[in-house]
This record gives structure tokens, sequence and C-alpha cells, in this order.
């Protein structure tokens, strides 16, 4: 069988498992997984992290030399709003003109087949590395991976500390000859902001103290918040860019960058969400609750809002600032951290472009796709399991894959997490091969 159908084969079983976060059950994929590594000889470990979830791992040992990790890989997928709204149904796994579709195959089922099949034949191969190549697949990633990275490194940290790691997203196109590395992530500070009033019956609302009426103007005020604004994100991203010498030093200027953002809005709104969204703390309230019945004027509402950081910003900053913006409507309110269960916001964090693993993939991009191809460095708004890892033991972490050209590089930054999620077969081979090439570079005896 060649690799891609096994990778079809895997992607197909995964999407089927229908391993939704909440609640997850991702014990199916990982069972999925360890069944295939075992026909290939691979006797990974499963460890069960809570009732039906569960982290798989497996290593090739070689040499003393460096440590490399094909993940973290996540295998929990986020809800469907709308089944209604897809071409296919979302949990089929369903191949169509050229495309295999469902929930998670972007995020990230196609990354943890071509990662799982690419050990599976390595380990067949008999690869034998002057380091240690490791194999990490996790669950909880849509969820702060309390119960998958997070829980891996508190408990096993001796198996998953890794020099290198390669894992999602990365390698879409992003110009002509240009394709992304994801070398950092902004931080979170998920926070639930509480009004308060006094519940009375609601047909007489006059002179009321109304806790929706309240969170409203909170609400309305935090629409007016203008966050610092930071280019050196920016700067770095459209260095490499084929765009004039006017435009890179225009970008780079914190006045002028409101105006460039509205303009490209209208042309490219993909690319303006981008440089937005890297450029400055964003702040997003998206669930609100309030009230108890129709008849009774609410005395608690709350609003939960998703709030994301740059690195050199520390919650308690962000929360000071916050207050701050909302002067007298904070007076009586509660601004807490969302309570969630082992909840802690980690600051953002990135990794070195100058680092070995980095040349690798720059070999490898230029040997698949061409001598014109260049990597163009990526610091991501969303986050991924990395951020542990260079956090906890300062890995040298990066996001990347292959894209081919089926999809623009616009289009393939909005998949996460939409209404018919999909991925190029061609993005698969090209995916697989990738990861293949890096891990014998990065482990090879001739290269170290």
């Amino acid at each position: 069988m060649e690799a891609q159908d096994e990778i079809i084969d895997l992607m197909q079983e995964m999407v089927r498992n229908k391993c939704v976060n909440p609640p997850g059950n991702e014990m199916k994929s990982i069972r999925t997984i360890e069944r295939f590594l075992n026909g290939y000889g691979v006797k990974p470990e499963v460890f069960q992290s809570a009732p039906q979830r569960g982290n798989l791992y497996a290593e090739i040992r070689g040499g003393d030399g460096p440590s490399f990790m094909l993940g973290p890989a996540h295998v929990d997928v986020v809800p469907v709003e709308d089944e209604e709204r897809w071409v296919v149904p979302p949990f089929s796994g369903e191949v169509h003109d050229g495309f295999i579709w469902g929930r998670g195959t972007f995020d990230m089922l196609f990354i943890v087949a071509c990662q799982v099949v690419a050990f599976a034949r390595l380990h067949n191969d008999e690869f034998e590395p002057n380091g240690t190549l490791k194999l990490l697949i996790v669950s909880d990633e849509e969820t702060h991976g309390l119960k998958g990275a997070r829980w891996m490194i508190r408990h096993h940290p001796d198996k998953v500390k890794t020099d290198y790691l390669v894992t999602e997203l990365g390698g879409f196109p992003v110009a002509q000859d240009r394709y992304a590395i994801q070398y950092g992530e902004k931080g979170d500070c998920w926070l639930r902001i509480t009004a308060h009033g006094r519940e009375q019956h609601g047909s007489m609302p006059f002179g009321s103290d109304n806790a929706v009426t309240k969170l409203v103007r909170i609400i309305e005020r935090l629409g007016k918040y203008r966050p610092e604004v930071c280019t050196d994100y920016v700067t770095l991203l459209v260095e490499k860019m084929p765009i004039s010498g006017l435009t890179k030093w225009l970008l780079s200027k914190k006045k002028v960058m409101p105006y460039i953002l509205n303009h490209l809005a209208e042309s490219d709104p993909a690319q303006a969400k981008l440089l937005h969204a890297i450029s400055r703390m964003t702040i997003s309230p998206n669930v609100i609750h309030g009230g108890t019945k129709t008849n009774v004027v609410p005395g608690r509402a709350y609003v939960d809002v998703d709030i994301r950081t740059l690195p050199n910003q520390t919650t308690k900053a962000v929360m000071t600032d916050l207050k701050k913006h909302l002067g007298d409507l904070s007076e009586g309110a509660d601004i807490e951290l969302m309570p969630i269960p082992g909840y802690e916001p980690i600051r953002g964090n990135e990794s070195s472009l100058e680092s070995p693993l980095v040349s690798a993939i720059v070999s490898v991009l230029k040997k698949l796709l061409g001598e014109k191809a260049q990597l163009v460095p990526l610091f991501s708004p969303g986050q991924t399991d990395s951020r542990f890892f260079r956090k906890e033991f300062g890995t040298d972490a990066y996001g990347f894959s292959l894209f081919d050209d089926r999809m623009s590089g616009g289009d393939l930054i909005a998949m996460p997490h939409s209404d018919n999620e999909r991925v190029s077969l061609g993005t698969l081979d090209l995916t697989y091969q990738a990861y293949r090439e890096i891990t014998e570079l990065v482990l090879g005896k001739e290269h170290n």
C-alpha cells in the first residue's frame, strides 16, 4: 500500500471516530493509531489521562545526538455548528474532487496521519537516528491541553522532553514561492466579566438595577478599546515577501498601520485579519449569559472574553489595563480568569529562526518545491501545543507542513474550524515526504 493510501485510511477512521471536544473521547483515535503502528512492529505507549481520553508516545532510539519529535499532534476536533452547510457529511471523511473532507481534516488530522505514517515507515526501513526520534499524539488541544500535551509534560516529562519538534501548521503559501513557518504564537488570557444587579419583577422595570443593561455597556466599551500596536512581528513577516520596500517601510510604522489594514480589508480580508492579530493584543467578547426568566430583572450577567496577548504582556498587566479602560463600569463588576478547572494563562513565546531544524526545513522545502522557494516567519495569532514545550523545556518548536497549490494562502488561513474543512490529496503527499526528509536531515548520522 502506498503512503498516501495509508494516510487517507487513517484520516477517514479518525474523522469517523468523531472525537469532538468537549467531551473528546479521543481514546478511539489513539487506539486507531496504536493498531496501525502495531502493524509495523511499533509498540507505542498509551497513557490514559481521563476516562476515554489519552495520549500515545513512541520512540526510535539511536546515538547520543539530539532528540526530535514529530508532534505533538492532536486528534480532538471542534464541534460542527450546522451540518447543512457542508458539501459532504462532516464526519464522513469522504474523498471528493481531489480533497479529503471532514471535521478535523485540516486541524489537524492530516498532520497526525502524515507523522504517524512517516514514523512507521522510518521504523520499517530500520532508520538509525543519531539521537532519538519521538512521536507524540495527544488529546485535548482544542481545550487548553489539560488532558493532552500539558498532562504529558507534567506526568511524563522524561519521555516528551525534546530538543526540536515540528507540529501544526505552517507550510502554506503566503505569496509566490513563499511558504510560512510558524515559529511562535500569542498567549491567551480568557476572562469572565460579571455585572451585578438586583432581581425584581420584570413588569415594573423603572429604576431597576438590571445586570444585563450594565453588561451591555461594559461590552460596548470593550469594543472601543484600542490596544497598543507592535509592528515587530509584521516587519519580520513581510521582510521576505515580494512586495515593495515602501510597503514594507509603511507596515513598520505604528501610526500608518490602521490605514493599511482598512485598505487591505477590502482587497484581502484574510491577510488584514492576520496582520491585525499579530500586531496587538486582541479582545473578543464571545459568550454572553444573563437572566433566569423573561419576567425577572436579572441580578447577574456575564460575558466571556477571549484575549490574545503578545509575549511581553502578562495576565496581571492585562487585567489592570482592562479595569482602567472600563473605568467606572468596572466598579461592582468582577473581572476574573475563566472558571475552567486547571486553566492557567500562558504568555506568548517563540523559537529562534536560526536552528538546525529550520535549516533542515529550508533544505527540504527547496528540494520539493524548487530553489526559489523561501520560508516566511509567521507569528501565529492562534495557539498550538508548541507553547508548552517552549515554556517547559526551551524546545525549538515550529509549525510546518507543506501544501500544494489547490487553495490560496488566504483560504488556508481561514480553513481551521470552518465549514467544509478539507485537505488536498497532493498536500498529503508533500507533507508526508517533508516529514520523512526533515527527520532524516535532523537525525541522520551523516548530518551530525
